[in-house]
């Protein structure tokens, strides 16, 4: 067992700076989702993915194996939906008012204007902890002209280039 501070550990990760995702499903005839930023490449061929879904969020028991999901990368103009989908007063479909939404080949949701999205379909759930880490394949990409959304030490942040 580490001797490292909950608290401790938290700080350290805040300096990261991550793209900012809404992570979407639609099961049983309802879309959820949810807002994350642990979310990274596995492989390139087969073309894979993964992310970190807490197991307190709604969307969670809705995640199947063989099921669609979308990683929507959210542009750094859609910091209110990073936000709705992180708030606690909207559930489920209310998630889902704002916004442009349609389904891609996995039948998950995908927003518009995002920097970029992948549609997937899950291979695995594995648990862990206060977490499940979804692996899923990836069927189709949108790739847009747009910067991403980043979240540094609790607030977004800009990039800018410096070269």
């Amino acid at each position: 067992m580490s001797s490292l501070s909950a608290d401790e550990f938290k700080l350290g990760m805040r300096q990261l700076t991550l793209p900012v995702a809404v992570i979407t499903v639609h099961s049983d005839e309802q879309r959820n989702g949810l807002t994350a930023s642990s979310f990274c490449s596995v492989s390139v061929d087969p073309p894979r993915v993964l992310v970190c879904v807490g197991k307190s969020a709604s969307a969670h028991r809705q995640l199947n194996v063989g099921e669609g999901i979308g990683i929507n990368v959210l542009a750094s103009e859609q910091l209110n939906h990073a936000m709705r989908f992180a708030s606690k007063a909207f559930h489920g479909e209310q998630r889902f008012s704002q916004g442009k939404w349609y389904p891609l080949k996995s039948g998950a949701p995908m927003l518009e204007g995002t920097a970029v999205s992948f549609d997937c379909v899950v291979d695995q759930i594995i648990d862990d902890t206060t977490h499940s880490i979804v692996t899923a394949t990836v069927v189709a990409v949108e790739r847009n002209d747009r910067d991403c959304l980043l979240y540094r030490n609790g607030a977004p942040v800009q990039t800018r280039r410096i070269a």
